[in-house]
């Protein structure tokens, strides 16, 4: 029996074993928590090449992004972090006065938050994507989001599916998450973010500065 590495199953396994590499690279570079941000730009940047069928190779793309995009990506993270700490924080606050004004302003922070999972949502994938300051790459998330729906609720869609089966299947999902969630996850995401940045790429706005 001869074997055909050019075969569509063996096509299936090289690209699986190149995911599960890429997940495991992902969650290593994850580690010092602020590198999360140039992590999540080093994976869209390659999951986005693959939607597009561009391919090439995954791990040099990877490590090649997280160099070029360590300022800004990890400037992002920690801004985005540090106001979801503190958006959270009032929201639980203000939440447990049980005044008028109390609602109001936990009504004011949960719509933060929500503008914040928003532009985080965008934000990497656009940074993978498009030359832009850390200002314009934030604004330009928020404007792609809502500007968007069909794709946001598409996002919102799939990590909901996510996370419904992370917390159904405990066990099963760790293995999952460790070995291939987070490239996988990503992939699917760029599916949808390839289409959105079509409108971007061929009639360029004032939104987007530079494409790469």
């Amino acid at each position: 029996m001869k074997f055909n590495p050019d075969s569509p199953f063996f096509q299936f396994m090289n690209s699986l074993a190149a995911f599960i590499g890429l997940n495991v690279i992902f969650l290593i570079t994850c580690l010092p928590i602020f590198t999360i941000g140039l992590a999540l730009t080093a994976l869209y940047t390659v999951t986005l090449k693959e939607a597009r069928k561009e391919g090439g190779y995954i791990f040099s793309t990877y490590f090649k992004a997280f160099k070029e995009n360590f300022r800004q990506s990890a400037a992002a993270f920690l801004i985005q972090l540090v106001l979801a700490l503190v958006f959270l924080f009032n929201a639980h606050f203000w939440g447990e006065q049980n005044t008028v004004l109390g609602n109001a302003l936990m009504f004011v922070m949960t719509a933060l938050l929500v503008v914040l999972a928003l532009t985080f949502m965008y934000c990497y994938p656009l940074m993978a994507r498009f030359d832009n300051t850390l200002t314009q790459s934030m604004k330009n998330a928020f404007f792609v989001a809502i500007t968007h729906p069909k794709f946001t609720l598409g996002l919102a869609g799939i990590l909901a599916v996510y996370l419904f089966f992370c917390f159904g299947f405990s066990d099963f999902a760790k293995v999952f998450m460790i070995l291939l969630g987070f490239s996988f996850l990503a992939y699917c995401n760029s599916m949808l973010l390839v289409k959105v940045f079509q409108d971007y790429e061929e009639e360029p706005v004032e939104c987007i500065l530079e494409k790469e």
